[in-house]
């Protein structure tokens, strides 16, 4: 779906009666438009700070922030018995109740974890004394489910300290309530008059914050790391992040009473991505200033961060780390505390990201090891150092790209074409995202609907009038 064109796109969704003379002059004027767009993206892309990792290093000496540091788990897939040897400088972990690993139920929601993990879980973080940050699910179960169940928990010994309110409802799938996207199940938008996220707020932290009050619990609200060139993704997620802070400076019962969360990745983007919403940069790339922009009260709670090597080479493991170094620096500044994704992966595929897998400790777990123990060497403990591929553990990405390692079984051919879903309505001509949904129907009588962003600069100018075509074809099907 590479060399999609967005202006020309939207006058075809609009003025398909046009005649087309004058339709080839609008086009021409909305090309150059384009043209003089990507020059100016590629200035702005050029002028990104370059981290300086020496001094960085320097002012950690191998300590994480506050001497916390929290680790992404996921409740359905934990198994303690891959935890070997332990870290014993992790001090939190963060988990969550929804089970991922299955699909919605008829009712079109979740369902918890089954009790055999929810027993692991507790039992472990009871024995290596764990504190733990609880994402609150505030779209699959009810506040009341969820709050008996947090209960249930802390009543059978759970050292729960924070509450996470929601996880990453910055994102597309959320603007446009794609149903069929992991997680999603209601749109969620906060552009313009729209304040989904904090309606979803007034309704969950009153009770929250009376039963587990502030100073004996800490309750954390979702924002989003903004970094990288300018587009339409990051003018989201200020307007997202500025809406969630004015929320809370402007609440005297959350002002000074509450936290903020960010999601953050660098690297090498995993292939599998065809378009990654958590901007996997390099790290030079990466631009911490959006750190400055929250409350100067609030801190900031890294539920989870990551760096995707490429292979599990002593160069790919000393720039993760060199990430980590630089990411916890700056929160050690602030007061915040230092997060990584993910502490399992319990499936056979190299994963760039995890801390543990089958064979126990990875290589990555032990890159973390010996930085926060302040060990100079790391010993690489996986066998194979081939290129990483597959899975890469991240809850946050996107099945926009539908690939053979998922294929299910006994396939045929895709019998429908692609179907314009929605044009993001508030945004015209340049800076745009346009949603489409494919569905896949196979010999064995299943069929899959896969979903697909695009959004400014994500084009080229190049092959033009096959993209027209294209596209003409697709709105003339509808």
């Amino acid at each position: 779906m590479k060399g999609v064109h967005f202006a020309p796109l939207f006058y075809f969704c609009r003025i398909q009666s046009c005649y087309n003379f004058s339709m080839f002059f609008r086009f021409l004027g909305v090309s150059l438009f384009l043209c003089l767009s990507i020059c100016s993206y590629a200035q702005l892309s050029n002028h990104t700070p370059a981290l300086d990792f020496d001094a960085v290093e320097e002012v950690v000496l191998g300590q994480t922030p506050n001497n916390e540091l929290i680790v992404n788990s996921r409740l359905f897939d934990f198994d303690s018995s891959l935890l070997t040897p332990w870290i014993e400088e992790i001090t939190h972990l963060r988990t969550y109740g929804v089970d991922f690993s299955k699909s919605k139920g008829a009712d079109g929601l979740y369902r918890y974890t089954e009790s055999k993990r929810v027993n692991d879980f507790i039992n472990f973080c009871k024995e290596k004394n764990l504190k733990v940050v609880w994402t609150l699910n505030l779209s699959s179960f009810t506040l009341d489910q969820e709050m008996d169940f947090v209960q249930s928990l802390i009543d059978r010994g759970l050292d729960i300290s924070a509450f996470e309110y929601g996880g990453e409802f910055y994102l597309r799938k959320y603007v446009f309530g794609d149903m069929n996207a992991k997680g999603v199940l209601e749109k969620i938008r906060m552009d313009g008059d729209n304040r989904d996220y904090l309606d979803l707020l007034d309704m969950w932290l009153p009770p929250m914050m009376e039963k587990y009050p502030p100073g004996e619990y800490e309750h954390v609200l979702v924002a989003a790391s903004v970094t990288g060139a300018e587009n339409k993704t990051n003018k989201y997620r200020k307007e997202f992040n500025r809406k969630v802070f004015e929320y809370a400076k402007s609440n005297p019962s959350l002002r000074e009473k509450v936290s903020f969360s960010y999601h953050i990745y660098a690297g090498a983007k995993p292939d599998r991505y065809s378009k990654d919403e958590e901007l996997v940069l390099t790290p030079d790339k990466v631009d911490w200033s959006f750190l400055n922009d929250k409350p100067e009260w609030g801190r900031w709670v890294v539920t989870e961060s990551g760096y995707y090597i490429t292979d599990f080479s002593q160069s790919q493991l000393e720039l993760a780390k060199q990430f980590y170094i630089d990411q916890s620096a700056r929160l050690e500044e602030l007061g915040g505390m230092m997060g990584i994704h993910v502490l399992i992966n319990n499936s056979n595929r190299p994963n760039a990201l995890a801390l543990y897998d089958l064979g126990g400790i990875t290589s990555v777990g032990r890159m973390v090891q010996e930085w926060l123990s302040g060990a100079e060497n790391i010993q690489n403990s996986n066998s194979n150092n081939s290129q990483i591929g597959g899975d890469t553990a991240s809850d946050s990405s996107q099945n926009v790209k539908y690939d053979q390692e998922n294929q299910p079984p006994n396939t045929g051919k895709a019998s429908d074409g692609p179907v314009l879903v929605e044009i993001y309505p508030e945004y015209h001509g340049f800076l745009q995202w346009i949603h489409f949904s494919h569905t896949l129907k196979f010999s064995n009588g299943k069929s899959y609907k896969r979903s697909y962003w695009f959004s400014s600069p994500d084009f080229s100018i190049t092959d033009i009038g096959k993209s027209m075509s294209y596209f003409k074809k697709v709105l003339k099907s509808k």
